[in-house]
Parts: C-alpha cells; structure tokens; sequence
C-alpha cells in the first residue's frame, strides 16, 4: 500500500465514453472534474481536497476513478472479495497486477461496477493507477449523492 495521512475521493459526475483508451478527449473532459475549486469552472467547491474523483453512471455503479481504476474490499466474507469493474474501465498494468495478487492469495474477484449498497458494505476501499500504485482510500465522499 502507498499510504498518506488521509486520503479522500469524492464520488461525482459521470465516466467517459471510451474506457478503453487515453485519449485527449478525456484529458479535456476530465478536467470539469478536476479542475482547481477557484476555477470558474469548478462544479464541487473544494475540489481540491479529494485524491481523486470517483465517477458513478446513471445506474449507480462506480467504473473508475478519473485516473484510476476503482477496488471495494469486503473481507467479512471468506475468501475475502474485491469488486471492481471489469467493462467500461481502463485495464491498466498496475490493476493487471492487482488482479495477479489476488489470485495468488485466493482473494475472490467480482467483476462488476461496485454500488453504493457495496460501499456500505465495504471493509476497505482502495485506487490504483501508474502515478498512485496502490492507494488506499480512508474516505468516500458522496458530495451531491446524499
């Protein structure tokens, strides 16, 4: 785990078109998410305090991050389970190599969006992309969800 202070996500907004690819068109769309809070763009004041924003689709399903891929752990259970999406996300090397350790350690997988009922649920929710490694999450901010 690569692990700071407290590290914060805001679940906000809605995922890109392509998963599949980095494109420039999403470095361009990205940024209504990310951008600084004193923009005059900024659509959630304090922005800038949140590691990274989560996005959520019309059906309440969490696909990824805005640059990074997006783990819900549930270890009350045995095996323990981690759920993540596996369509309309960005399979990157450090998510391969997630998914390579779970399966060297009989932690179970489920390929699916998690839900907010999952992140109710949750033991631990955790990021991951090739700028953050692994990144575990100590908040979820559910901004205008709630």
């Amino acid at each position: 785990w690569r692990d700071r202070k407290h590290i914060k996500v805001l679940v906000h907004g809605h995922g890109r078109d392509n998963a599949l690819a980095k494109d420039s068109k999403w470095v361009s769309d990205r940024k209504q998410y990310t951008s600084d809070a004193s923009s005059a763009n900024s659509s959630v004041p304090g922005l800038t305090t949140y590691e990274e924003i989560i996005l959520i689709n019309d059906n309440g399903e969490m696909l990824e991050g805005s640059q990074t891929n997006f783990y819900v752990v549930h270890d009350h259970k045995t095996p323990p389970t981690i759920i993540t999406a596996n369509e309309g996300v960005l399979h990157g090397s450090v998510r391969d190599s997630v998914l390579r350790v779970c399966r060297n350690n009989n932690i179970t997988v489920d390929f699916r969006p998690p839900t907010l009922t999952d992140l109710k649920k949750a033991s631990g929710v955790f990021i991951s992309s090739t700028s953050r490694w692994v990144m575990r999450v100590h908040e979820v901010v559910l901004g205008d969800l709630l």
